[in-house]
């Protein structure tokens, strides 16, 4: 019976080979590199070309290297989605290792659809000498020159120069600059057809930076064609944007910030509900902070580092405690116990002084709209939350993907709780904008991201097939879980040494023991329990 059963499905399988219906890859892609002799601990260039041949979108690729002393500098921004038929071009910045030899690189890709499915498959090899001798010349020369540091929101210069070193000419086949997130080129020169021998050309761009700070890497890819063989040669340089509000004036900050700028100059950090509750008027006064907290974030290049050196500071300074006496910040000030409410409002308007948009946010259960203040402040990459009392300050994801979230969103689903941002114009009662959506729209999605960033790219499809096995409910329940594991280290462990079966069972058998009971205010006990560490 068993033979037969073997040779039923080699039957079935060659029936699908003559029909041509076996699976197949859905993008064509290939790989090149920029060079393959770098001196000690230079930076050379991958370059992948995405063909998509599929039959749905893509949205994601992830380059893996095979050798520890390779090391990724910088990655591509892949398309929000690469429709079928298009192809993009991907150049990741690789560190070569720092001791002369020669070194095998492998390098293979992992692609991600619009279904969430996860497509491997993808691979190819390099031999790259490092050597401390001269590195001998491509057939071109590229050199990008930019300004190291520039202040967000200026428009710059990046000069890109190309020497044809061959004697013959060449074509260039398209120049393409990657930048850094939010710069987008407002001017550039129409590329030349081709080079002569020798010939030299310089390409100026100019390039507006965001509101933002970012610190990374500009490339110039330039793909061409040399003795009818298709070329590419990549070159970077480090450009860092800063960003200081508190150094710019009202219309820069209404610009950048456009209708959050609101966030900064409100009198009112807190409602009349309030102001009742605790017996105090929440009002802020930007000038008695001002120069306090310009002291505290010295140096400071973001709202991030500003926001940092402010938490730090009062982490240092404060006990904590749960009687709130006072919403006014400077009484706040000089006391030295607080309540983690008052340690909200004092953050809250510590940020508004230094020119961030910043606002308290709470649950309101249709009476009461003081319950678990946090922090939010704006960035042009988003909000971000500051939660003094479970010592947690990073983006709005990275808190959803904490585990402190889970009980919020609870509260929300199960309980009929609403999440507000303090909006008030006066002290006359309630005055609050809800912003739940803001939290729990494509709460699976954003989960799943940040799960998966923090899994190894080889363990990644071992929870899609995980989470396809589960329903709706069960799904996201896994994500809150996986998702507050203590480090990356333990998430890696317990996906390396369980089985899926495994996982998905103690998932199920988790979900349906906890499902009706208050959650946690800490969901890492969930994941304790999962790991089989109590």
């Amino acid at each position: 019976m068993g033979m037969r059963k073997v040779l039923l499905v080699f039957s079935l399988l060659l029936l699908v080979i003559a029909s041509g219906c076996l699976f197949k890859p859905p993008a064509e892609v290939t790989f090149s590199i920029d060079k393959t002799a770098v001196a000690p601990g230079e930076t050379l260039h991958i370059i992948v070309t995405v063909n998509n041949t599929g039959k749905v979108g893509l949205t994601g690729a992830t380059l893996i290297l095979n050798n520890p002393q390779f090391q990724i500098v910088q990655g591509p921004r892949f398309p929000e989605v690469l429709p079928v038929g298009k192809s993009v071009q991907l150049v990741w910045i690789v560190r070569a290792p720092t001791k002369p030899g020669y070194y095998s690189l492998k390098v293979s890709l992992e692609l991600t659809d619009e279904l969430k499915r996860t497509w491997t498959g993808f691979y190819d090899q390099f031999g790259i000498t490092v050597t401390e001798s001269e590195v001998p010349p491509n057939d071109l020369e590229l050199n990008v020159t930019a300004p190291r540091v520039i202040r967000g929101g200026d428009t710059t210069t990046i000069n890109v120069t190309v020497r044809n070193l061959l004697t013959y000419p060449i074509s260039i086949g398209g120049l393409k600059l990657d930048l850094l997130k939010g710069m987008r080129i407002v001017s550039a020169p129409t590329l030349p057809e081709s080079l002569a021998g020798n010939e030299t050309v310089e390409i100026t761009y100019r390039v507006k930076v965001p509101y933002a700070y970012r610190d990374g890497y500009v490339s110039a890819v330039l793909n061409y064609i040399a003795g009818g063989v298709k070329k590419s040669v990549a070159k970077s340089v480090p450009m860092k944007v800063i960003w200081e509000p508190w150094n710019e004036n009202e219309s820069v900050l209404k610009e950048a910030y456009g209708p959050n700028y609101r966030w900064i100059t409100q009198k009112y950090l807190a409602d009349g509900y309030w102001a009742k509750k605790y017996n105090s008027t929440p009002v802020f006064n930007a000038g008695r902070l001002r120069s306090f907290t310009l002291k505290l974030i010295n140096g400071s290049e973001s709202e991030v580092q500003a926001a940092d050196q402010i938490y730090d500071w009062i982490v240092r300074s404060y006990s904590f405690g749960d009687t709130t006496s006072t919403l006014e910040p400077g009484r706040i000030l000089i006391q030295d116990r607080i309540s983690y409410t008052e340690g909200q409002v004092l953050f809250t308007a510590m940020l508004r002084s230094i020119d961030v948009p910043a606002r308290i946010v709470s649950l309101y259960n249709g009476t009461d709209c003081t319950i678990r203040p946090i922090t939010e402040f704006y960035t042009a990459d988003g909000w971000y939350i500051v939660d003094l009392r479970h010592n947690f300050i990073g983006s709005l994801d990275e808190y959803l993907a904490s585990p402190y979230f889970p009980r919020i969103y609870q509260l929300v689903t199960r309980d009929g709780y609403r999440i507000v941002a303090q909006n008030p114009a006066s002290l006359s009662g309630h005055e609050h904008l809800d912003v739940t959506a803001q939290f729990t729209a494509n709460l699976e999605d954003r989960l799943l991201q940040a799960v998966n960033e923090r899994l190894n790219p080889q363990l990644r499809s071992k929870l899609m097939v995980v989470l396809n096995n589960l329903n709706d409910e069960e799904r996201l329940y896994a994500l809150f879980v996986f998702s507050s594991a203590p480090s990356k280290d333990d998430l890696n462990r317990v996906f390396s040494e369980y089985s899926t079966d495994r996982i998905e069972q103690n998932v199920k058998t988790m979900y349906e023991f906890y499902r009706d009971m208050e959650w946690s205010d800490d969901f890492t006990r969930y994941w304790r329990i999962f790991a089989g560490e109590v």
